[in-house]
């Protein structure tokens, strides 16, 4: 049975010890919630929303009703719509800079962390089916994108001329 060489990205995080793991998981979760209250305090002066209490990454009570069709959204649910999925996009460069590899699975890991402390933040489980769709979308294409970005690079860093 041929054997094919492992890309470089697969052998280098093959390689990773469990301590550096786990400060990669450390280093994702401040580059998202620092990302997220970013985009939210933006996103909180941007429609002009009347108070801000720091909750707002965690917010699923005032999240979009989709049988409403677009009509009707109140600014606070726009706010956290837009807040979630920019947090998202703009979070997925940052993992590909700092952790440049297996995107996909840093990106799972602090979703399902995100939601254990968006329970313990509001005391409760999201029963939104809206905001289980928007945080399935984000994430499903936080791995996209985040992965096409690491095989681009890597390719890319593989297939380097050298000038002699």
């Amino acid at each position: 049975m041929p054997s094919f060489p492992l890309p470089v990205v697969w052998t280098v995080m093959a390689t990773i010890s469990s301590l550096d793991i786990f400060l990669n998981i450390v280093k994702c979760l401040f580059i998202f919630y620092a990302v997220y209250f970013v985009v939210a305090s933006v996103c909180f002066g941007a429609f002009r929303l009347s108070k801000f209490d720091g909750r707002m990454p965690f917010d699923f009570n005032t999240w979009i009703d989709f049988t409403k069709c677009c009509t009707n959204y109140t600014k606070g649910q726009l706010a956290n719509l837009t807040s979630m999925g920019s947090t998202y996009f703009i979070s997925t460069w940052f993992f590909t800079i700092f952790i440049r590899g297996r995107v996909w699975d840093y990106a799972l890991t602090v979703t399902l962390l995100h939601i254990v402390i968006t329970c313990l933040v509001m005391l409760s489980f999201p029963l939104t089916w809206s905001w289980w769709v928007c945080l399935a979308i984000s994430v499903l294409l936080m791995i996209a994108i985040g992965e096409m970005v690491c095989c681009c690079c890597e390719l890319r860093a593989k297939n380097k001329v050298i000038p002699e």
